[in-house]
């Protein structure tokens, strides 16, 4: 049994605007046993004085694709690559996430439970993992990157031009048939596509994808099953229609308009910006491994994306935190608190990356927050996030120390 005392600094609680003096937090295998303003008494348990540091929940990132990378061409089929290399890549790609600070990320297309099953029995070492498995995406939709000249059937074809990312389903029976199969594997939520995308070829942005039967019949199966369904979704209509028949949060959401907010904050829905994706394609451009007419429709989202957060905020709606990066722009997940800090306090970011994905995963108490109960995922921090968010910045090298489920998987203390 792992025992450890957190003492002296400062304690940051996501429900405050002000860093606490004087609280001290008792750690016991993979649970937060204690938190309090008094003396605890340490028994045998180690203590980490904190000095001048701050000690604080780990980082949430609700919108991450672990096999989401290009080739050097910037194709996205990646049919001729060995799944043992998208595993290593993964594997490399979501360390490095958790070094970062994010201790618990939600996979939006993509993540399976293998990679999951090999985290938690300790042959690799990654954040938490929430799956959606493959994203859904209809014929000629988000999720479809066959070229207009590809006359392969649609059935069980992939945006990648394998098995990993998504799958197409046309009709009520198609659409269930997939959200069955994606929970069958292990899935968490259930990702859809309702709208055209920044990288998929074929579809303009403003489009509107799948039917609401369609849509009504996958948050049914979902729901039934104990999950729910995100949506990829930039128009204002392809929102809202998403969020009437029981979409539970919104990815992106650029288009959004009043209207929309107010459905999103009458039904309970959350925004998952990812503002950040489009900040790193406009400075990288061909860069960025995005093609000229991703880069085209990346210049639209880009001058819309702080509006929609805007209106957000204004409504009312829970505002999360994602970044939707890839190969080339990882390492730039951190920078997507500072962008969205345009808009939110850093107060209200930090919230966002931590209390507000807690309850978009389920997993309000237990994650996103220390409080007895909670899971020992927490980062101590040179720094003051409430006045710099820049301490999350440059790959995690200020972060002293990083454990998750009450093990260090960093501490530069010692």
């Amino acid at each position: 049994m792992s025992t450890y005392l957190f003492r002296g600094g400062r304690f940051l609680d996501p429900r405050k605007d002000e860093l606490q003096e004087g609280v001290e937090v008792f750690v016991e295998d993979a649970l937060v046993r204690e938190v309090s303003d008094r003396p605890i008494q340490p028994g045998s348990a180690q203590i980490i004085e904190l000095g001048d540091r701050t000690l604080m929940p780990g980082l949430i990132d609700n919108h991450v694709h672990m096999y989401y990378f290009l080739s050097a061409s910037g194709s996205f089929h990646m049919h001729t690559v060995p799944t043992t290399f998208s595993a290593a890549m993964a594997t490399c790609t979501l360390r490095a996430m958790l070094m970062r600070g994010f201790t618990s990320v939600r996979d939006m297309g993509g993540g399976d439970y293998g990679m999951r099953d090999a985290s938690e029995a300790g042959f690799v070492e990654t954040p938490r993992l929430f799956l959606s498995g493959r994203a859904i995406s209809q014929t000629g939709g988000h999720g479809d990157f066959r070229t207009r000249v590809d006359a392969s059937e649609s059935s069980d074809i992939c945006c990648t031009g394998s098995d990993l990312m998504c799958i197409i389903a046309d009709g009520v029976p198609d659409v269930i048939r997939a959200v069955r199969n994606e929970l069958r594997k292990g899935a968490d939520q259930i990702k859809l596509m309702l709208s055209g995308g920044v990288a998929s070829p074929n579809d303009p942005l403003e489009s509107i994808q799948f039917t609401v039967e369609e849509i009504a019949a996958a948050v049914d199966e979902a729901r039934r099953w104990g999950v729910y369904v995100g949506a990829h979704a930039y128009s204002n209509e392809a929102i809202m229609r998403g969020v009437r028949h029981g979409v539970r949060t919104v990815e992106h959401d650029n288009f959004l308009e009043a209207e929309g907010a107010a459905l999103m904050q009458e039904k309970g829905a959350f925004l998952v910006p990812t503002l950040i994706t489009y900040e790193m394609n406009k400075r990288l451009g061909a860069a960025s491994g995005k093609s000229e007419s991703a880069l085209r429709k990346n210049d639209i989202v880009h001058a819309a994306g702080l509006k929609s957060l805007d209106i957000c905020r204004s409504a009312g709606v829970p505002i999360g935190f994602g970044t939707d990066l890839m190969t080339y722009t990882q390492k730039h997940q951190t920078d997507g608190l500072a962008v969205q800090a345009q808009v939110q306090s850093r107060s209200e970011v930090i919230r966002s990356a931590t209390l507000v994905n807690a309850q978009i995963l389920g997993q309000e108490g237990k994650l996103g927050e220390l409080l007895p109960g909670a899971f020992a995922d927490l980062l101590i921090v040179e720094g003051n996030p409430l006045d710099d968010l820049g301490v999350f910045q440059d790959s995690g090298t200020r972060l002293a120390a990083i454990m998750k489920a009450g093990r260090f998987v960093k501490n530069a203390l010692q």
